[in-house]
């Protein structure tokens, strides 16, 4: 299976179905209601692009092989339990910009919010009827020596873990990766994973580095 290469385009036309049904898939299943506008840039935004007119500017360049073939578009949904604890750990931590975020069915609804860093994009949610506690999510990136120490450099100022627990050190793993692990407040894990195999780097998003945040 192929995934999109992060800085292709997928096409005005497809990228206008993906909006369609990710605005009926939200109004359906998580009651958030967004414009037709407003789900054109997240899209973008999945897409690795600052905004709509960005996306659409972009020539095509075909698709390229991602490791297990993972698709980018994948979108884990991520139970958490405070907000203001989520936003500090996915935003000021880890560098992820908030899409989107609120009550799910009005005033007073459980939390609903997307955040996107380079082709990954993550959901979080306070309602009771998504995901447990424990998920697991695995995302293919390059850059992963600077991503540590950027981490680490920034582990003083928001302090997610508590002034005793650092940044976990890259372990190789028996699967052609070096990994770096880490936890959110709220028992979920990141399985960050840099390829051995440079042909593969060479198709996956930047995290580590001056400007990987977008």
């Amino acid at each position: 299976m192929s995934g999109t290469d992060p800085g292709s385009a997928p096409g005005s036309l497809r990228a206008k179905q993906m909006a369609v049904r990710l605005r009926a898939d939200l109004r359906a299943h998580h009651a958030v209601e967004l414009t037709h506008g407003q789900c054109l840039e997240l899209v973008a935004r999945q897409h690795g692009a600052a905004d709509w007119n960005t996306l659409v500017a972009r020539p095509p360049r075909g698709t390229a092989e991602v490791p297990w073939g993972a698709a980018g578009a994948t979108i884990p949904v991520l139970r958490i339990f405070s907000v203001a604890a989520a936003l500090q750990f996915y935003v000021d931590f880890l560098g992820f910009q908030l899409d989107f975020g609120g009550p799910s069915g009005g005033p007073g609804t459980p939390y609903y919010g997307q955040v996107t860093r380079a082709a990954t994009t993550v959901h979080l949610t306070e309602v009771p009827y998504a995901p447990g506690v424990g998920a697991t999510v695995l995302v293919w990136v390059t850059g992963l020596d600077r991503l540590r120490a950027e981490l680490d450099a920034r582990r003083a100022e928001v302090p997610v873990w508590g002034p005793a627990v650092w940044v976990p050190e890259i372990e190789q793993a028996p699967w052609g990766a070096r990994v770096l692990t880490l936890a959110d407040p709220f028992g979920n894990h990141l399985h960050l994973n840099e390829p051995d195999d440079a042909d593969a780097r060479r198709v996956l998003p930047a995290w580590g580095g001056a400007g990987s945040g977008g």
